[in-house]
């Protein structure tokens, strides 16, 4: 059952939120310090986040988790394992022969997006 509280439902998805954030992390391989570029935060603020969950997470930083589970969702459904997990480190002539993750470490939030469109039109096409 859904908690009727808005603020503990607010917290509920944050947590949500950071648990989905952290098994893509672990299954990418990236370490603690690529998330703040990730989510276009502080190094500190991440951290705190994942000692005590906030009661809510800002938009900015739930739309980044959002990019970047969907990029997680669309590398699985396009490749499978174990080749979706590798994808994001090898080089990419669509992205001036870097690896998406690197993109991704640059922290800005229009390269998550371009990589999203990439793999969103890979599945269309």
């Amino acid at each position: 059952m859904l908690a009727r509280d808005p603020q503990r439902q607010t917290a509920i998805s944050s947590k949500v939120a950071l648990d989905a954030l952290a098994r893509v992390a672990d299954r990418w391989k990236l370490k603690q310090q690529d998330l703040p570029a990730l989510l276009g935060t502080s190094p500190r603020t991440v951290r705190a986040w994942y000692k005590s969950p906030p009661a809510r997470l800002g938009p900015h930083v739930l739309e980044r988790i959002s990019h970047l589970l969907a990029i997680y969702n669309a590398l699985n459904a396009i490749f499978g394992m174990p080749f979706a997990d590798e994808w994001i480190h090898q080089t990419n002539r669509a992205f001036g022969d870097r690896a998406p993750i690197e993109l991704l470490r640059s922290g800005g939030f229009t390269e998550l997006v371009d990589i999203r469109r990439y793999l969103d039109q890979a599945m269309l096409g």
